[in-house]
């Protein structure tokens, strides 16, 4: 597994830890909900094949943390970035050009 693909999964377990630490037991369903989500996501990346959709499957993971913010979802956000890192970095290994800004 690479660096940043388990810095994502760390990410993800710390905000499921903070989440739960801060709110108690009352949290489970929104806990529940977000490892489905992360299955979900999990199975898509397997599914897809080509670089360049991962990557856009990663960029379209921080708008929806955001939009999810509700149900905790800022607390995603670095998770989903560091997948988008790696999608990134998985892109450039590949040949293709990801343009990021200077």
């Amino acid at each position: 597994m690479p660096a940043l693909v388990k810095t994502t999964v760390a990410l993800f377990v710390a905000a499921e830890a903070f989440i739960f630490a801060a709110v108690g037991g009352a949290s489970w369903p929104v806990l529940v909900g977000w490892a489905v989500a992360a299955l979900v996501v999990t199975g898509i990346t397997q599914l897809v094949r080509r670089p360049a959709y991962r990557l856009i499957l990663a960029a379209l993971l921080l708008p929806a943390c955001a939009v999810t913010a509700f149900e905790d979802g800022l607390f995603f956000v670095p998770a989903a970035a560091a997948l988008l890192l790696a999608a990134v970095k998985d892109c450039r290994h590949h040949g293709h050009v990801v343009p990021i800004g200077r």
